[in-house]
């Protein structure tokens, strides 16, 4: 009996410590998600950590670093972002769910009184106290904390995917306000460089050297700059907005005039970013999470054949009754002899040991078709999404070289030819050789080139920061790496 129980005490132990083991491995996890840092990636370099909680920061160079508004922004809206802590806390709570499903049982306790008492020789058992413990295979407790444990993996991807989803969201607003700031800096002085135009337009025209027609098309330009003014200022409002929505600020809190930014580029083939991606991108990670846990499952159907021992300890309590006195001899007047020894009721014990019996096959077969059934699903899931991602790198790719080639053809061709011909043009009509009409057009023309520059290098910023959501990683190095690299 004694090597029986520490046999079963060992038994249990092993099981704690496997459970517990797989607890400490996830809340280690748990917290390195909540000390989470974007992971940087290079296209040519080998792949990191599989775990994006764990992956080590390594840089590409770009031609500019980010500004440094966007980067406060970024890491206000990763620390406050409602969703993000909401994601945060439902992880945590996930892990709580590891010490559930690998705990045992709650043992059970019997107590059975017997109006009637069961007649021994040893004395009346009048009631009987059991306890009982059931106690599965250790491999399947295992099986359910693994199970536990990738679900927790899961939500940590899922959180990782939110907070990029979040950053790139942010570089959105951001470079929406950006485009705007813009848009109502140049508008601005194209009035200022208006207003000088209908100064000089109402000189000429008070000598007779232009129509009363020209001043008129002047004043109704400067009114259609004031209605684009009011456009682009509510639009700026807007992405104001969005973008204090994210950092979970008030919708008061005022955010100046964004600085100007140069075009970023990356040196990198569309096949690197897309090897990135499949390995960084947490949505795929989410899901191997998922095929994990399904495997597990697969294996702990598989072990529904397998019964588990139910341990018990039973304790009779025996109530001792008179002892049996014979009567005396009527021939020699003694009582015989007797012992009081069935008076004593002596209690007794028993330990019991039991099994379920699985014999409900068709329940069992069922699970086991169940969980190869997800397996597949989150396979083709899977597949599904790595297909989904390769085209949104491709996507973002050609966006990115699109802003690229149109930046450098607007910078060093286009608007140096129409800000060129806008000049040729006012002085053209400052000497009377000239339309009106032309000199607004060269104007308009130049104002909306240059509205397309910044328009270009905001889309480029946004493309970029949609593939780097896409890949799961920044390929825009910190300014002190990008130094360090130089």
């Amino acid at each position: 009996m004694y090597r029986m129980m520490i046999f079963w005490t060992g038994l249990i132990s092993s099981m704690c410590l496997a459970c517990s083991n797989s607890y400490e491995a996830a809340k280690q996890e748990t917290m390195a998600a909540r000390h989470w840092k974007q992971p940087h990636a290079a296209p040519d370099l080998p792949p990191t950590s599989s775990h994006s909680a764990s992956r080590r920061a390594v840089a590409v160079k770009a031609l500019a670093p980010p500004p440094v508004g966007l980067t406060e922004f970024t890491l206000l809206a990763l620390e406050k972002n409602p969703a993000i802590l909401s994601a945060l806390t439902d992880v945590e709570s996930k892990l709580e769910r590891i010490p559930q499903v690998t705990a045992l049982e709650d043992p059970m306790l019997r107590l059975v009184a017997r109006p009637e008492p069961i007649q021994t020789a040893a004395g009346d058992i009048v009631f009987t106290l059991a306890a009982s413990q059931k106690i599965p295979l250790p491999k399947k407790l295992d099986l359910k904390g693994q199970m536990a444990a990738a679900e927790v993996g899961e939500a940590i991807e899922r959180l990782n995917a939110l907070r990029l989803r979040i950053i790139a969201d942010v570089q959105h607003a951001y470079y929406r306000i950006y485009v705007s700031d813009r848009a109502i800096e140049i508008t601005e002085q194209s009035a200022a460089l208006l207003r000088e135009l209908d100064r000089v337009a109402t000189g000429q025209y008070e000598v007779g050297k232009v129509d009363q027609q020209d001043v008129l098309r002047i004043q109704r330009e400067l009114s259609e700059l004031d209605d684009a003014l009011n456009r682009y200022r509510g639009q700026r409002i807007s992405a104001v907005a969005a973008l204090l929505q994210l950092m979970d600020l008030p919708t008061t809190t005022e955010i100046g005039t964004l600085p100007e930014v140069d075009a970023q580029t990356l040196d990198a083939r569309v096949e690197a970013l897309i090897a990135l991606g499949e390995r960084h991108n947490p949505e795929l990670a989410a899901l191997a999470q998922r095929e994990r846990r399904d495997q597990y499952a697969s294996t702990l159907a598989d072990l529904a054949y397998v019964p588990d021992l139910t341990l018990g300890f039973e304790w009779n309590h025996a109530d001792g009754r008179a002892p049996f006195v014979p009567p005396v001899n009527p021939m020699t007047r003694v009582r015989p002899p007797f012992n009081d020894a069935s008076a004593q009721g002596d209690d007794n014990w028993a330990l019991t040991i039991g099994v379920n019996l699985p014999i409900w096959a068709e329940r069992n077969e069922a699970a086991k078709r169940e969980a190869r059934k997800r397996i597949e699903a989150t396979h083709g899931e899977r597949r599904s999404l790595q297909r989904m991602i390769s085209f949104r790198i491709h996507d973002a790719w050609a966006r990115i070289e699109t802003d690229r080639t149109s930046i450098e053809l607007l910078r060093t061709t286009i608007i140096p030819q129409a800000r060129q011909s806008y000049d040729a043009s006012m002085v053209a009509y400052q000497e009377g050789t000239e339309k009106f009409i032309t000199v607004i057009d060269n104007w308009r023309k130049l104002l909306m080139f240059e509205l397309m520059t910044h328009r270009s290098t905001a889309s480029m910023h946004t493309a970029l920061a949609d593939l780097q959501r896409e890949i799961g990683a920044s390929l825009v190095a910190p300014a002190d790496e990008s130094e360090a690299a130089s």
